[in-house]
């Protein structure tokens, strides 16, 4: 499978792994898994049942499905028709998705020719790719394929010109429709270098001649001690020890690119020697200063300082704000390491703190970009569900001002604002004739960062209380982790510790479907506790640092309780960096089966640093490596790892964004029932004999067949002891 790459800036911050201390688990005990020792009688319902989880862990994807679409005749036979009916339902909604892409695929490609650029074809195109990282068939596949290149070459030669050219801003967008259709590409490194390119464009399309002194990066605005503090927090903690030479180098240099794009005439004049002066200034002032790896000398800080202060000050010779410069020095720096690091300022740093939190202040929607204009989500829970707003509301002002045009960074700027006060959105809805207006007051926001299959109610704070089992008569547990937060390791304690009780005194989970969609990652030690729970030896993570440091992780079997236990484990391309430690690992040495799309490829950890309260620095201090399966070890991110990146998974099931959206809806939906925050009419719970979760129904079938022995077992028990019977059945 492709990687997916969905595209708002704000989400750049949850891709990062983050640095923590780790802590002692807390939450419920958990009782450790025992595999059943009684199997049933019929040796062929073993035979059957080991062969179906043997074929999905080695791959053969076809061959589980047809396996698990005959499974041994029963007597009774409601022990087997559970698994029929699940994989039943997978094969008749995967073939009408198969067929509705290559409708849309036929339909997006009529009439176009890939080589023209314009902004309708690339956004046909767009589409088109992302039908095809969801998977097509043979023919509709090589059509798109050959769609899909030839565009890319020409976009690339377009940048490539408008690149040589000093047209800077073209080149950006050149790249940037590369970037848009890469996920459907066959070269896995062009969205990498689409990335790198626009990375070093960046800074220079931001700004342009008119806005150089006024607004030259929106309300960013970091100033020179701000670029300052970021350059010494990459120089001291990133991974590849850079000299600050070589940072420096690169920061005068995009200063240099981006003169004749910020100032025209004698002002171009003026800034071209400016920036000579300061940099002929800043070499001599460091001369004979060693270039050492990860230090910054004090002289060496003091001529920067001053050197940058020459070029954008009040009272130097160019009109250049003290802003700009700082952050397209800070931008060239930050191009001369990797792709990661990164500095915030502003509405972004606001973002990311967002990101980091576990809550916030605002309304609590998400901010969607598309050609047709600006789409919100609300989160579950928040003041937004309350107020009434529906997914899908299309956004058209904010308190009178149009948001037409505006980017998602300048859309969440307008709506966020102190608590208890409100804003007022203007939005359009599907099957309401009129605009309308919507009132909304901001208040705290808290994302519920694991989840259950089905909301049950809610407690005393209005917080929902989950249905922890998709599959009670097989004894199926399900639970989703949206983020690796510090409260993860508890919740789940807690989550699995209410699945055992719910079953009863004689009964605990026999088998998990762990949820890590859509889950950028979060803390590693989150991660590793987790790991601790299903691995007992064995180093489960491991990092290389500076100067080839390695910091890694052991498995303790004093922490182990779900060794063994059958588990099947959803992912898809937005799924990154400490869930890919746990998918990749419990797939390489705990028997786990991975269902779903290739993952992320995020293989690096970042510290985050924060610049007095005034940004932001993400900055790359290792590489880390999961198991392999085969006794090693191997790199997984996607900028390190060559064609190699990310978690496979053992049986591929790809969805369009479209699709994903609306089955992670499903999945993370629930009601507080405060204010308009309640169940519609039509809303229905979820369950499997209604959900188009294609990935979720082949995770059901693959478990109920894992599990069929035991039930068969456990069936004949019953009957033994003159218990009546229980329909496996939901």
């Amino acid at each position: 499978m492709r990687l997916r790459s969905r595209n708002p800036q704000f989400m750049i911050a949850a891709l990062f792994l983050l640095m923590g201390t780790g802590c002692i688990a807390t939450g419920p005990e958990i009782d450790r898994y025992r595999p059943p020792d009684s199997m049933a009688a019929d040796n062929d319902v073993s035979e059957w049942s080991a062969s179906v989880w043997q074929a999905a862990r080695a791959g053969e994807t076809d061959a589980t499905i047809e396996a698990l679409r005959s499974p041994p005749e029963l007597e009774p036979s409601t022990l087997d028709a559970p698994i029929t009916s699940a994989i039943d339902r997978f094969v008749r909604l995967e073939q009408a998705a198969v067929s509705a892409r290559t409708l849309e695929v036929d339909r997006l490609l009529s009439g176009i020719e890939p080589r023209t650029l314009d902004p309708s074809t690339t956004d046909r195109l767009s589409l088109v790719a992302d039908l095809r990282a969801a998977g097509l068939p043979p023919e509709a596949d090589r059509r798109a394929a050959i769609a899909i290149e030839d565009a890319i070459d020409a976009w690339v030669k377009a940048a490539e010109e408008a690149e040589a050219a000093s047209r800077f801003r073209e080149a950006d967008d050149a790249w940037n429709a590369v970037s848009d259709i890469a996920i459907g590409s066959d070269r896995p490194m062009i969205l990498v270098e689409s990335r790198r390119r626009q990375r070093r464009l960046n800074s220079l399309q931001r700004s342009g001649p008119a806005t150089a002194r006024s607004d030259g990066f929106g309300t960013e605005r970091p100033t020179i001690d701000d670029a300052m503090r970021a350059f010494t927090a990459i120089l001291k903690f990133h991974v590849d020890s850079p000299t600050w030479k070589r940072l420096c180098d690169s920061g005068f240099a995009q200063i240099t690119e981006a003169i004749p794009v910020l100032l025209k005439g004698a002002k171009l004049t003026e800034g071209a020697a400016a920036v000579v002066d300061a940099r002929e200034s800043f070499e001599l002032a460091t001369a004979g200063i060693e270039a050492r790896p990860g230090t910054l000398p004090s002289r060496v800080r003091r001529a920067l300082k001053s050197s940058l202060e020459s070029i954008g000050s009040d009272y130097a010779p160019t009109p250049l704000r003290p802003s700009v410069v700082a952050r397209l020095f800070l931008d060239g720096a930050i191009a001369a390491t990797d792709l990661r690091t990164s500095a915030f300022f502003g509405p972004q740093a606001d973002q990311v703190r967002r990101q980091l939190e576990a809550t916030y202040v605002g309304i609590g929607a998400e901010v969607r970009q598309t050609p047709e204009g600006v789409f919100l989500r609300p989160i579950s829970g928040s003041p937004a569900a309350r107020a009434g707003l529906q997914g899908g509301d299309r956004l058209l002002a904010v308190d009178g001002t149009d948001v037409k045009g505006r980017s998602s960074d300048s859309v969440v700027g307008l709506v966020s604002g102190a608590a208890d006060t409100a804003v007022r959105l203007t939005l359009s809805r599907e099957g309401v004739t009129d605009r309308f207006d919507l009132d909304v007051t901001r208040a705290e926001v808290e994302r519920e960062a694991v989840l259950g299959w089905r909301q049950k109610g809610v407690d005393d704070e209005n917080r929902p209380i989950w249905n922890w089992l998709i599959d009670p008569d097989a004894g199926i547990a399900f639970i989703s982790i949206r983020e690796f937060r510090e409260d993860v390791i508890r919740r789940f304690r807690t989550a699995f510790r209410e699945a055992s009780d719910t079953l009863g005194t004689d009964r605990s989970v026999a088998a998990l479907i762990l949820d890590l969609r859509d889950d950028p990652g979060g803390l590693r030690w989150v991660a590793e506790d987790l790991l601790d729970l299903f691995v007992s030896n064995g180093t489960i993570f491991s990092a290389e640092g500076r100067r080839a440091k390695v910091r890694s992780h052991s498995a303790s079997s004093f922490s182990t309780r779900l060794e063994q236990l059958p588990v099947v484990v959803l992912v898809n391309g937005s799924s990154a960096s400490a869930s890919e430690i746990v998918a990749g690992t419990l797939q390489a040495v705990g028997g786990a089966v991975v269902v779903g799309e290739r993952t992320h490829g995020k293989g690096s950890v970042q510290t985050v640093r924060t610049l007095f309260n005034n940004g932001y620095a993400f900055v790359t201090e290792s590489w880390f490596s999961i198991p392999d399966g085969r006794g090693g070890r191997r790199m997984i991110d996607r900028y390190r790892a060559g064609e190699t990146w990310g978690v496979e998974p053992n049986l591929p099931v790809g969805a369009t964004a479209t699709e994903t959206m609306e089955i992670m809806s499903e999945r993370g939906r629930w009601h507080s029932g405060r204010g308009l925050d309640v169940p519609r009419p039509d809303d229905l719970q979820p369950s499997l004999a209604t959900t188009n979760d294609r990935e979720l129904l082949l995770a059901v079938a693959l478990l109920r067949a894992r599990l069929l022995p035991t039930a068969i077992s456990r069936e004949q028990k019953m009957a033994n002891e003159g218990r009546p019977l229980r329909s496996t059945g939901q």
